[in-house]
């Protein structure tokens, strides 16, 4: 498993999964606060699933996992941009 981590390739494919289900958790987040504004569009949208109650519920729910996500994928992105430019560096010295 720690083999399958060394790898740049592995890592940038975990940042992305982090990056679509932040965005789908968003996407989730969008709705929910639209479904506890506009509750009747909401409802009848999602065939009764999203009232105003759950609507509201889901939507605080959604608060940490969206920002862990985000950042994990960020500090991931962050970090293989630092480190091309590094070897990017290292590469005109030569």
């Amino acid at each position: 498993m720690l083999k399958w981590l060394k790898s740049k390739r592995n890592i940038r494919r975990i940042g992305r999964w982090f990056g679509w289900a932040a965005l789908i958790l968003l996407a989730f987040t969008i709705l929910t606060g639209y479904g506890i504004s506009e509750f009747r569009i909401v409802s009848s949208l999602t065939f009764g699933l999203l009232d105003k109650v759950s609507s509201h519920r889901w939507h605080h729910y959604t608060d940490l996992p969206l920002t862990v996500f985000t950042l994990i994928h960020v500090t991931i992105a962050a970090w293989g941009r630092l480190g091309a430019q590094k070897s990017a560096g290292k590469r005109r010295d030569i």
